[in-house]
């Protein structure tokens, strides 16, 4: 704008000083220098009028090039303004991803546990001198805490892990007494196993893990705290069941391979049948177990054959042990009926339970007993009734219930049992063992036979509160 005012001003004083410089010049100057100013002016003119030119043309690309500007600028914001909503939705979207990943692993985990407390009070007798006497009666409270998750690894594998309550290790009880001036209690791992469900109805379970067999109603030939350690497969589909497995329960090594380098170990098998009757369903099963390894060595918890026949083994001079004095091939029939009774559930049950290894005296076990109810949800309530027989090494006795007869084989009595929920999840439960245990003599031959044996009274009674989550 500038050069187009700057060239007019020329243009204007050229134009009026032209005239008085030519009419100067006229009288003075010749005809051919006139000519050449006037050829100059005419240059002059037109070099002003391509200026202007240029200058209109470079004021027109300038304000090309400014709307250009304004454009980029339009679109730059524009851009800015898209990527901050980019960005913003890209954050909500990312949260809800995460918040989809967090649901999807929570599908995968279950948690569970449970809390008893209980109170209990043991009247037993003893023998002193020769003569049966009343022992001192025990009272103690208890508490046992499990907790633990099952975890989905596939569609058709899962993990299982447990903790709970750990006093000492017994793998038949994980009660803890209130004792030791409350001191911190222990805890240790209970289930530790992994389930795969290889075909429909059947799965295959390789760990610390739970019983893989049918047990009717309360028979205590085997403890609800046990979990053996091995393998198992199990089958239930229709009318049939089963299941076959292989226990690690002791492994012997000696660094002479003279020594008792056989580990100890449980293989068994169950097969079963189900079907309706009488408006509810019956069981049948047929199981047999194998300990092998077992006898002349001593699998044992804490040394203890609880209530098994052992032999004193001497290995030298100043050492000896107390090992098994027989195998277990123990073979078993179980049955359960269920049905309703005055609208309740009702179960009548079986167990019998015979030692085929050789030379076996006390070989024989059952148990047999009612249920009616069962305490589950808000008022509802259960009760039972059973008697149970175990002969001495009818049952390999580290797996039978810790409870009844002190834990120990050559018992029998009666077991009553009563519960209550006052709301879901909460159990009122009273147990009261009364029970006999038969004590042999040195000679554990003599056991079963009534020479040199004792009968002692045994009486337990234990009152629970359960919370289950």
């Amino acid at each position: 704008m500038r050069n187009s005012v700057l060239a007019t001003a020329v243009a204007a004083t050229l134009a009026l000083a032209a005239p008085q410089a030519f009419a100067q010049a006229k009288g003075t100057a010749t005809k051919a220098e006139v000519q050449a100013i006037d050829a100059q002016m005419k240059a002059l003119a037109e070099r002003l009028n391509k200026l202007e030119a240029s200058n209109a043309q470079l004021q027109t690309e300038n304000e090309q090039l400014k709307a250009v500007v304004d454009r980029r600028e339009a679109e730059v914001d524009y851009l800015k303004s898209q990527t901050k909503e980019l960005r913003e939705e890209g954050a909500v979207a990312s949260n809800e991803i995460s918040k989809v990943k967090g649901a999807d692993w929570a599908t995968k985990i279950k948690f569970k546990g449970d809390l008893r407390v209980r109170n209990e009070n043991i009247e037993q007798e003893r023998v002193a001198d020769g003569a049966i006497e009343d022992a001192a009666n025990q009272n103690r409270t208890r508490f046992r805490a499990r907790f633990g998750f099952d975890a989905k690894v596939t569609d058709t594998t899962k993990v299982v892990l447990q903790l709970a309550s750990d006093p000492t290790g017994d793998p038949r009880s994980s009660n803890v007494t209130f004792d030791s001036t409350a001191t911190r209690k222990g805890v240790g791992i209970d289930l530790a196993y992994a389930d795969w469900a290889f075909m429909p109805g059947a799965s295959l379970t390789l760990g610390k893990v739970k019983y893989p067999f049918w047990r009717p109603g309360q028979s205590l030939f085997f403890d609800g705290d046990f979990n053996p350690e091995g393998v198992a497969v199990g089958y239930e589909r229709g009318m049939f069941f089963g299941s076959a497995y292989g226990w690690l329960l002791e492994e012997n090594f000696d660094s002479n391979p003279d020594a008792q380098n056989a580990d100890t170990q449980m293989i068994g098998a169950q097969l079963g049948l189900k079907f309706a009757l009488l408006g509810g369903e019956t069981r049948l099963a047929a199981h047999y177990y194998d300990l092998g390894g077992g006898e002349g060595s001593n699998p044992f918890y804490l040394g203890n054959a609880f209530g098994n026949s052992t032999v004193t083994e001497t290995l030298s001079a100043t050492v000896s042990r107390q090992v098994l004095l027989y195998d277990y091939n123990v073979a078993m029939l179980s049955g359960e009926m269920g049905l309703t009774l005055a609208d309740l559930p009702f179960s009548i049950w079986a167990d019998y339970a015979q030692n085929m290894a050789d030379d076996v005296d006390d070989e024989t076990a059952y148990s047999i007993g009612v249920t009616l109810g069962k305490a589950s949800n808000a008022k509802t309530w259960e009760a039972g009734l059973f008697f149970q027989d175990i002969g001495k090494d009818a049952l390999f006795a580290q797996m039978v219930d810790s409870d009844f007869g002190n834990g120990v084989t050559d018992a029998e009595g009666w077991v009553i049992k009563a519960g209550y929920a006052p709301v879901k999840n909460v159990t009122l439960n009273g147990t009261y063992f009364i029970n006999t245990r038969n004590q042999c003599g040195s000679n554990n031959r003599l056991c079963g036979t009534g020479i040199d044996e004792y009968e002692l009274d045994y009486n337990r009674l234990q009152l629970d509160v359960n919370y289950k989550f």
